[in-house]
């Protein structure tokens, strides 16, 4: 339907002799020349450098806490092999590094646990101390309330006896 009207109207602009300008489109087909491409444009692979993170730090004054077994050990080059290496199982640099890490953190972990526990235990034992001592005025007071209530029943009996007797 385009191309018919397209050319219906290229007939009837030659019956007219109006001549319309050729669009770029038009001149570009005719000279078989394609669209300019920039090269900014164009899509290309984007590159990027794997991202190198920092070795973590465990301080000085953490690691002085940490138990032996999970204290960073320097060592120096071995000139045999440890039995570790022997093995079949083989644990890389890296992956050696992340366990001790995690068992680093691991150790960190449960030391703030336990001071976590210890700092629970005496809050509980100071509420329970000072819930003691409440019961123990709540009971003394409730003991003076009840002395009074008796002696002052004693004395209205004494009054109707007296009165009645």
């Amino acid at each position: 339907a385009g191309a018919a009207g397209a050319a219906g109207a290229a007939a009837a602009v030659k019956e007219s002799g109006w001549v319309p300008m050729k669009t770029v489109a038009d001149i570009r087909r005719e000279k078989n020349i394609g669209a300019p491409r920039l090269n900014d444009s164009l899509y290309r692979d984007i590159e990027r450098k794997p991202k190198v993170f920092n070795p973590l730090r465990v301080p000085k004054s953490l690691q002085a806490e940490l138990p032996f077994k999970s204290k960073p050990k320097i060592q120096s080059a071995r000139k045999r092999k440890t039995l570790e290496q022997k093995r079949a199982v083989v644990v890389e640099g890296v992956e050696k590094k992340k366990r001790s890490l995690v068992a680093q953190l691991n150790a960190i972990r449960n030391v703030k646990a336990e001071a976590r526990r210890e700092q629970r235990k005496k809050y509980q034992e100071k509420v329970a101390k000072k819930q003691a001592a409440e019961m123990e005025w709540r009971s003394a007071l409730s003991k003076e309330a009840r002395k009074r209530k008796f002696v002052l029943e004693g004395q209205a009996e004494k009054k109707r006896a007296r009165k009645f007797g």
